[in-house]
């Protein structure tokens, strides 16, 4: 019989703290055998105990099936009805996030103080939760119409996992459709073939449409960021995943004109740059929900003669990443319905520092640029599109893309 070690003991500590959260004292002091052994027989009694009440949480990985369905009842109060179709009680944790469908941006609360009534709902049954936001949004802001958007919350019953979190579209008014589209919007399959081939396979049917409905895009990149799980598993890599740190790009006085027939004093306003979760057709740029990347976009004037903003183009996508979270070159990130090793990335680098790397990855997102702009005005009805804005675009394009110029304008936003 193998003899029992300190080591031995220390194993079984580290092994109970992590499943009880209790720290037991292992002081650096004999222990007699007997003393061992009543030890042991006490924690594996306390695991016993551990695993006889565990509760098996509703999940939809095992299969547990909701609906849910939001109404806005006026100051801050909304009902959203849910029906559990499992065989398994569900509770609500008294936390929600609020997003807007067409970024997949959170819109932050002012406050915590939700509060939540009628988070559980038995198994087989319907029931209502009823959720406060009046002391943590801005409600008055909430209720101004949106243009072609809508909310939707995320609940959750076990601190946002994946499989126990669930969307659901809230409006709080009605409205304002300015974008009547009367063509068909180009799917990326149609706009760029040859980059959705590079895409996996199991990856390949979210390239085919262009998803209209924000509740039904909802859907997609939910189902989406599933299949991304699926493939990160089944491929066995370390992924790591990206981080959106207050690293920018210096986009405010250019020393280049990007169009001649805008004032120098309003260059930079034919420009923005965000955090997006979503590409421009509404697919998730990474494999999460909390991974985004930073984009440059022109700016499409909505008349002829605008110079002052316009309908957004994304055109620069940079990915940002931990320096020491990426631990071999054979790592890998997830990209747009890929995976790319970090040698294979080391061509797309921009910029680098102690603490963070980026890489500039346009090319994995369209391979020909005049495509790529096409295929987004597909989307809309209400901008201006001549050979001189075009030319606008590529100057904005050539610019971005250059990595001497971007090597030189990353900065750190203070934050007082």
């Amino acid at each position: 019989m193998d003899s029992f070690s300190k080591t031995n003991l220390q194993n079984i500590l580290d092994i109970f703290e992590s499943k009880t959260g209790v720290k037991p004292q292992n002081e650096q002091r004999q222990f007699k055998p007997t003393k061992i052994a009543s030890a042991i027989a006490v924690m594996m009694l306390c695991f016993l105990t551990l695993t006889a009440f565990t509760v098996v949480r509703f999940s939809a990985l095992s299969g547990d099936e909701l609906s849910l369905s939001a109404s806005y009842e006026g100051n801050g109060i909304v009902l959203v009805e849910v029906e559990n179709r499992s065989e398994k009680d569900l509770e609500f944790q008294p936390e929600m996030k609020l997003m807007l469908w067409s970024t997949g941006e959170e819109i932050a609360p002012v406050t915590k103080n939700i509060e939540f009534n009628g988070t559980v709902i038995k198994a087989n049954s319907k029931g209502v939760l009823t959720i406060d936001i009046s002391n943590a949004y801005d409600v008055e802001m909430l209720e101004k119409p949106l243009d072609n958007d809508n909310y939707y919350f995320v609940l959750t019953n076990n601190n946002f996992v994946f499989g126990q979190d669930w969307m659901c579209t809230v409006k709080f008014t009605e409205n304002v459709n300015t974008t009547e589209v009367s063509k068909t919007p180009m799917s990326p399959s149609e706009a760029d073939e040859k980059l959705v081939s590079e895409v996996d396979e199991s990856l390949k049917p979210y390239f085919d449409s262009y998803v209209t409905d924000h509740v039904e895009r909802g859907q997609m990149v939910y189902e989406y960021l599933g299949k991304c799980t699926k493939v990160i598993e089944e491929a066995g890599s370390i992924v790591v995943p990206s981080v959106s740190p207050m690293l920018i790009v210096n986009c405010g006085e250019p020393e280049v004109v990007f169009d001649d027939t805008v004032p120098l004093e309003t260059q930079h306003q034919l420009t923005g740059q965000h955090w997006h979760t979503l590409d421009g057709y509404g697919i998730p740029v990474g494999a999460s929900d909390s991974e985004s990347a930073l984009v440059i976009s022109a700016y499409i004037p909505h008349r002829e003669g605008d110079d002052d903003g316009g309908a957004g183009i994304p055109l620069v996508y940079i990915f940002t990443y931990e320096v020491n979270d990426i631990r071999s070159m054979q790592d890998c990130a997830f990209i747009h319905g890929r995976l790319i090793t970090f040698e294979e990335l080391e061509q797309y680098k921009v910029y680098e520092d102690e603490q963070y790397v980026c890489y500039e990855v346009s090319e994995l997102f369209y391979t020909d640029l005049r495509a790529h702009v096409e295929s987004m005005l597909s989307q809309r009805t209400d901008v201006y599109f001549d050979e001189q804005i075009w030319s606008r675009v590529e100057n904005i394009y050539n610019y971005y893309t250059d990595k001497n110029v971007l090597n030189s304008r990353f900065f750190y936003v203070e934050v007082n």
